[in-house]
């Protein structure tokens, strides 16, 4: 007979788990993945895995994906905390007794989607989510079974215009009270990431836009446009180029919030010089087909 409340291994092609029988229940007390990915198993010893350790897979550098199961009801503090490449997260669409911490200093976090749930609004939602713990610093909108109904796309876009509203210096003199003026020389690096900061949260919400409404969409839409190149801060066009080169979403994004204009054209295209040939192209259509069609009416005005 197996002990019962003795720490025990279970090694499958993914990884190594360290588990525990408690209850009746299997707890994973922490995971060494061998690649990038893994999916936790429903069961072990016939026992359904309902719980994951704090710090279960702290700092596992490597872990790029993980599926929990459906069982999962409790993910204790700091369980993905330094899991420096996690980009997505499979869980149960159900409420779960979450600690603190658990995604912390995840800077790639990029979705938290729900197991079986398929389709373009899924991912929308996932996406979303995803943002929820370290893009927008709001742990309490982080609760997957209300994720994508109306009222929580409503708290999520006030949060994130609160986000926006807030003065782009706060937080820089408690870093520097806190000794980490070393972490961020000056106020101007500290200025142009929290600007870089919001436009990748405005790019985010437009390209995720359900329940996006047209006031807030335009409100968006205007925070980028004040924000490239011949702006103070060229915030959406670093985003743009610098982190998201080839990827046409980004550009799409760009061109219809208002960013690429008649006076930037030419310094986009010369800022742009040999790299992504393609996207360089899609804005080089983007202005004979949507720009000049605007100059012609204008040449029809009579004012």
């Amino acid at each position: 007979m197996i002990e019962k409340n003795v720490d025990r291994e279970l090694e499958t092609e993914e990884g190594r788990l360290r588990y525990r029988i408690e209850g009746g229940e299997a707890v994973i007390l922490s995971g060494h993945v061998f690649g990038s990915r893994i999916s936790l198993p429903d069961e072990i010893e016939n026992k359904p895995v309902a719980k994951l350790e704090k710090k279960a897979f702290l700092s596992s550098k490597a872990l790029k994906e993980i599926r929990l199961p459906e069982g999962v009801k409790e993910i204790g503090d700091w369980a993905f905390a330094y899991c420096s490449s996690l980009e997505r997260v499979w869980l149960p669409r159900r409420k779960l007794l979450l600690g603190k911490g658990i995604f912390k200093e995840c800077e790639e976090l990029d979705s938290v989607r729900s197991l079986g749930e398929e389709g373009h609004r899924a991912e929308q939602t996932g996406r979303l989510l995803g943002a929820v713990p370290v893009k927008l610093e709001a742990d309490y909108l982080f609760t997957p079974e209300h994720a994508g109904e109306t009222e929580w796309l409503r708290r999520f876009d006030d949060k994130l215009k609160e986000y926006l509203n807030r003065p782009d210096e706060d937080g820089y003199t408690k870093m520097v009270y806190c000794g980490e003026e070393d972490i961020v020389a000056n106020m101007d690096l500290f200025l142009a990431e929290r600007r870089r900061a919001k436009a990748r949260l405005c790019f985010l919400r437009l390209m995720n836009d359900i329940g996006l409404g047209e006031e807030f969409c335009e409100e968006l839409c205007n925070y980028l446009a004040c924000h490239t190149v011949g702006c103070a801060s060229e915030a959406a066009w670093e985003v743009v180029f610098e982190e998201h080169g080839n990827e046409q979403e980004y550009y799409t994004a760009f061109t219809r919030a208002g960013c690429l204009q008649k006076e930037n054209y030419d310094g986009i295209l010369s800022r742009m010089g040999e790299n992504y040939p393609e996207m360089k192209g899609y804005l080089m259509r983007y202005q004979a087909q949507q720009m000049e069609k605007v100059d012609f009416f204008d040449l029809l005005s009579l004012d």
